[in-house]
């Protein structure tokens, strides 16, 4: 009898410590960061105090942790890992750990790559993610009330996101417009084929790929592209700054509230979110170079209620 009561609890044990978070309880979210600083603690600065607002959710210990501090995590059913940027989920993904991991601040195609490789792809409840790009139909309305008339759109992908290019497609076609698609095979390829791609189009859509658009290629981009008379729509505030036109984005401070608005839900319902865009966005103009293009584009506040209202159905 006791023996049997013994493998009983035994059993129980076990089981409990098995159960993936959509069964077991929330009780910690772990937050690793690709980089110190900047971006990162700004969504861990809005994650945290929106966490701390509402009812049970005040009490869930909130850890933040470096990348390097990434082998110090342990097995835990009742954590949940949130990883910030590309590097720290690429660093989770490849660990055989049961708790669910929230990716933020990453692009689409990184995160179904990383999915993927790792064997995630087929899990999406305990491996998620806020991606960085907006939703195309929110980018192409962007192109339609910024610019209207202006229905040929370029778009350059790198050759991780070709999987993207029917997507966009589709949903290019849904808002009326047109999508140029441009494959850059390496760096060498990049402006001839933007140079290609402006022959044709009367707007570029940049998008959140690295191995197109950082630090070492975007002056050149966006100079060939107002040397050829094309606006070009960026994918963050610094992209306005530097010369696009506008750009519709989600700041840190906006994906750490969705993020923590996913958490609360998790503690509810046991269920982490399937991956999805950013759901708070605002949008950027750069007047100056419209002016330079002679192109009349409305104010941000005008053009983010639109959008708005669009993400929302009623356009």
């Amino acid at each position: 009898m006791h023996y049997w009561r013994f493998l009983s609890a035994l059993c129980l044990t076990l089981a409990m410590f098995c159960l993936p978070l959509t069964a077991a309880a929330l009780d910690g979210v772990t937050v690793v960061l690709s980089e110190e600083g900047g971006a990162y603690a700004q969504v861990v600065d809005k994650l945290r105090a929106v966490l701390s607002q509402n009812g049970g959710t005040a009490r869930l210990p909130v850890k933040v942790i470096a990348l390097k501090e990434g082998d110090s995590l342990r097995a835990d059913p009742g954590q949940l890992l949130v990883a910030v940027g590309t590097g720290a989920m690429e660093e989770l993904a490849q660990k055989n750990l049961p708790q669910p991991v929230l990716s933020v601040l990453v692009p689409r195609a990184a995160f179904e790559k990383t999915a993927r490789q790792n064997g995630r792809y087929g899990d999406p409840r305990n491996f998620s993610a806020i991606y960085l790009d907006q939703p195309w139909a929110r980018q192409f309305a962007l192109i339609r009330h910024a610019l209207p008339g202006r229905t040929k759109v370029g778009i350059l992908l790198a050759p991780n996101s070709t999987e993207l290019a029917t997507a966009l497609s589709a949903a290019a076609k849904a808002a009326g417009l047109v999508a140029i698609v441009g494959m850059v095979e390496g760096e060498a390829d990049l402006l001839p084929e933007l140079k290609r791609l402006l022959g044709e189009s009367d707007v570029i859509l940049a998008v959140p790929d690295p191995l197109i658009y950082n630090r070492n290629t975007v002056q050149s981009i966006l100079l060939t592209t107002y040397r050829h008379q094309v606006p070009l729509l960026g994918f963050s505030p610094s992209y306005v700054k530097a010369g696009a036109i506008a750009a519709v984005f989600s700041v840190p401070e906006q994906i750490g509230q969705q993020a923590a608005e996913m958490i609360q839900r998790l503690a509810a319902d046991r269920r982490l979110p399937l991956p999805q865009p950013p759901r708070y966005f605002s949008v950027g103009i750069n007047a100056q170079v419209a002016r330079s293009l002679g192109i009349s584009l409305d104010d941000e506040a005008s053009l983010n209620n639109k959008l708005k209202r669009a993400s929302e159905g009623e356009l």
